[in-house]
């Protein structure tokens, strides 16, 4: 590899982990809150400091994957399942 190109790539990657880190993953909702109480009432997203019906407490691959405490599971629209345990909040 020559020496000019991997003085470029070494900052280049230094500014893309840097952009990166402390960032949520989009595809993990765990800690995120819902409207809705069965993979039937239409789940939507909502804020957890507001009224909600449940919390995601895992974001798996396969339902069988959901953690103990999990009261009901759901297929988002990316295919994961999301693991929900009610929480209802006013």
């Amino acid at each position: 590899m020559r020496w000019g190109v991997m003085i470029a790539a070494v900052p280049l990657a230094v500014l893309v982990a840097g952009g990166t880190a402390g960032c949520k993953d989009p595809r993990n909702a765990a800690g995120d809150c819902v409207v809705g109480t069965s993979p039937e009432s239409h789940v939507k997203p909502a804020p957890c400091s507001g009224r909600h019906d449940g919390k995601i407490i895992a974001s798996v691959n396969h339902r069988s994957d959901c953690p103990q405490g999990t009261d009901w599971s759901y297929t988002a629209k990316d295919l994961k399942v999301m693991c929900v345990h009610n929480e209802q909040s006013s």
